[in-house]
């Protein structure tokens, strides 16, 4: 379908409460839309495509097996991987396939099989660990939000009982290695996303919470270098962070200890910490 013809089907599915329009196939329509889900339209990709894709999905339009066969979509190199390490328009792609992912694993996961959990385990974490463009809003095209989109799916595959005590720590790891990056400052709420999947790991009470205070503690080891950009960007996500997170944890007696270790952590790491 041409692109102005499918913006314009799409915006009446939105404008009428996401019903299927007579004589279109969702399941036909949902694979049409994998072909342009990094579209760099951001009123097309954005605005119109993934809300329709994401309303089809939770609202049960797609069958469990059609939700799959697009999971499988989203997983595959030309999506999720699509340019993965390049920071250009690729970025699109990944990061719409990969909430994709965290939508239909949230909708599904009791119906999608252990193989299939791994399967998106690996490819996410691999997306995870490896992209280097994690710009939040590009002007002109919208929202690209891959440090944002990632967090979502690691959170939703922290709550698959497949996923046990090595995956968790995988998953801490790479939430560690995506906030000390020095050569971008988070500003659209990625500190919040990634803690909802902190949040997922602890929930699962599976990592001992001595191991936890040792993650946080690893923030801690920031090298000083002085007032630089890069120096900068690094103390900025950090703080940032353990700020949000200790706010997340603080009213929870449960993790009230985390909490306070978190706190003497963010001491540390502040330039303008307490002494």
């Amino acid at each position: 379908m041409e692109r102005q013809e499918l913006k314009r089907l799409l915006r009446s599915i939105k404008d009428n409460k996401y019903a299927v329009p007579e004589g279109i196939n969702p399941y036909r329509l949902c694979l049409e839309l994998m072909d342009y889900i990094g579209d760099i339209d951001g009123e097309l990709r954005d605005d119109l495509l993934w809300s329709v894709l994401a309303a089809w999905i939770m609202e049960d339009v797609l069958t469990p097996e059609e939700a799959h066969d697009i999971f499988v979509i989203a997983l595959d190199e030309k999506h999720v991987l699509n340019g993965l390490g390049e920071i250009n328009d690729t970025v699109f792609c990944r990061t719409f396939s990969v909430e994709a992912v965290a939508c239909i694993i949230y909708k599904h996961r009791k119906f999608l099989s252990d193989s299939d959990i791994l399967r998106a385990f690996n490819t996410v974490l691999k997306f995870y660990n490896e992209d280097r463009d994690v710009r939040g809003y590009v002007e002109g095209k919208r929202w690209a939000h891959g440090a944002a989109h990632g967090a979502d799916a690691l959170m939703e595959l922290a709550q698959c009982e497949v996923i046990g005590y090595e995956g968790l720590k995988e998953i801490l790891a790479s939430i560690h290695k995506k906030i000390n990056i020095n050569y971008y400052g988070y500003i659209n709420n990625e500190d919040e996303r990634m803690i909802s999947a902190v949040k997922a790991v602890l929930e699962r009470d599976i990592i001992p919470k001595e191991e936890i205070e040792e993650w946080i503690r690893s923030f801690g080891n920031i090298e000083k270098k002085g007032i630089v950009p890069d120096y900068l960007f690094t103390e900025h996500n950090v703080t940032l962070f353990l700020k949000s997170l200790y706010f997340r944890l603080v009213d929870n007696t449960k993790y009230e200890q985390i909490a306070k270790v978190v706190k003497e952590v963010l001491k540390k790491t502040s330039r303008f910490g307490e002494e």
